[in-house]
């Protein structure tokens, strides 16, 4: 959320944050409806469209949100540094999402929405991490094909990973999925 957005808007849309959270910890996201979103929200339906063309509109705020808020709360060095370190910790960050929020993440995942939502999230994490490549490693910023590429690869594998950690009598436990992540992020070209 933008810190120089109206007061009025931030209160909204941290109410629908805070309500989105709430139902897909109790219901998978094709179950969830606009007017139920409203309800718990205490927004009108108006307010919501106004702002968003529908629930999947919604669904890449809220993932850039989330992004955005990960990104905010990383140490300046990691921000300033090279793109490994930064990829590790958005990892991190990744895990510990999760712990807080498991319910919901499994629903999205049981979702019959899932691959749809799953590039949504994709879509949001290779541009988070096309911006940090652009600012760590200048010379792979020069080839827009190239950049895009290895932003895509590494989002890619980053919540594949993921997502066979979180599941139950998985092989890859949150350990190896650090592990792995440190691996990989080594490799980023610079």
């Amino acid at each position: 959320m933008e810190k120089n957005t109206d007061l009025r808007i931030q209160k909204t849309y941290l109410a629908l944050q805070n309500a989105f959270v709430a139902l897909l910890e109790e219901k998978r996201f094709e179950e969830l409806t606009v007017n139920e979103l409203c309800d718990r929200a205490m927004i009108r339906r108006t307010t919501f469209y106004k702002h968003f063309g529908d629930k999947y509109e919604y669904f890449a705020f809220y993932i850039r949100e989330m992004v955005s808020t990960f990104r905010d709360q990383l140490p300046p060095d990691v921000m300033d540094g090279e793109a490994a370190a930064y990829f590790l910790q958005m990892s991190q960050e990744l895990l510990r999402f999760w712990h807080m929020h498991e319910k919901m993440v499994r629903n999205i995942e049981n979702s019959s929405m899932f691959p749809l939502l799953l590039s949504i999230l994709l879509d949001q994490i290779t541009e988070d991490i096309i911006l940090v490549l652009r600012r760590s490693c200048p010379d792979l910023a020069q080839d827009t094909g190239k950049l895009k590429g290895v932003a895509a690869f590494y989002a890619g594998g980053l919540i594949n990973t993921f997502f066979r950690c979180t599941q139950k009598d998985s092989s890859i436990d949150e350990n190896a999925f650090l592990e792995i992540a440190a691996e990989y992020a080594a490799k980023i070209p610079l």
